[in-house]
């Protein structure tokens, strides 16, 4: 190799020193896993690099609601109240949600890698993805066991150009692994509300009342229609035909003496605790 050809291969200086200063701060990330702002650490070093407007940290479990660890403050755009909501109900029709709890996978996701056909006419959508993600999200899951999945979602007004995807995937194996670590330093067991009544793989009935007493089957189903599945997403979902699915739903609203799905939106809020 010559010299002029060894010069032209050398990095420019600017982006080593970028390089550089990368590594700095990705090594403050490693100090700070311990700390109480470790996560607004991770974002505000994302920051500097991607635009996004709300941001969450929380955790999926598979028999209760999700426990939310750190979140944007009211100033960034996010709604306390909506988070709250989220909590006691909302969570089941959030297709991150749905999607992690159906297929347990770590890894960066899309809200289009995720989202039902129907989803953006859904009430979860009107009440709260619209309000309080606005355009787009993107989530980085790592699994922990078979019953938890560490989460951390971004949210945006505009949505991720190819651009910033690209960058979100190129720090998506350090990200995940300082996740992983971090979860031995999050009190995950403390005492939460119970998961809303229509909680698939809870037991028991939906509720006291034998009229909204569904079968196990006849839950997953208003899960995914108020999430805005399809018949054939459900169907595909749930790996069974499209006819059984159309059975569920007749006899599910034939139970709760409703006639379309915004009675039975009606009804599943109504039932939050």
């Amino acid at each position: 190799m010559s010299e002029q050809d060894h010069h032209e291969r050398r990095p420019p200086r600017q982006t080593a020193l970028a390089a550089l200063g990368w590594h700095r701060a990705f090594a403050g990330l490693v100090e700070a896993l311990d700390r109480e702002a470790f996560w607004l650490a991770v974002v505000r070093l994302l920051e500097r690099h991607l635009d996004f407007n709300t941001w969450v940290a929380l955790v999926f479990f598979d028999h209760r609601p999700p426990r939310i660890l750190a979140e944007s403050d009211e100033d960034d755009g996010a709604d306390e109240t909506l988070f709250q909501d989220y909590q006691r109900g909302l969570y089941l029709l959030d297709p991150f949600y749905i999607d992690a709890k159906g297929r347990g996978r770590s890894g960066l996701y899309t809200l289009a890698d995720v989202a039902p056909q129907g989803f953006t006419r859904t009430e979860y959508y009107q009440r709260y993805f619209r309000r309080n993600i606005v355009a787009d999200e993107v989530q980085f899951n790592c699994v922990l066991d078979d019953e938890r999945t560490l989460c951390l979602s971004l949210g945006s007004v505009a949505p991720f150009d190819h651009d910033a995807l690209g960058l979100l995937a190129l720090v998506q194996p350090w990200l995940l692994a300082l996740m992983r670590q971090r979860s031995h330093f999050e009190a995950l067991e403390e005492d939460q509300p119970g998961p809303h009544p229509w909680h698939p793989r809870q037991g028991g009935s939906l509720a006291q009342d034998a009229q909204r007493a569904l079968t196990e089957r006849e839950r997953e189903v208003s899960q995914l229609m108020l999430a805005g599945c399809t018949t054939k997403e459900i169907a595909r979902h749930l790996a069974i035909s499209v006819e059984t699915v159309r059975a569920h739903k007749k006899h599910l609203y034939a139970k709760l003496g409703i006639n379309s799905q915004s009675e039975l939106f009606a009804l599943f809020w109504q039932d939050r605790r």
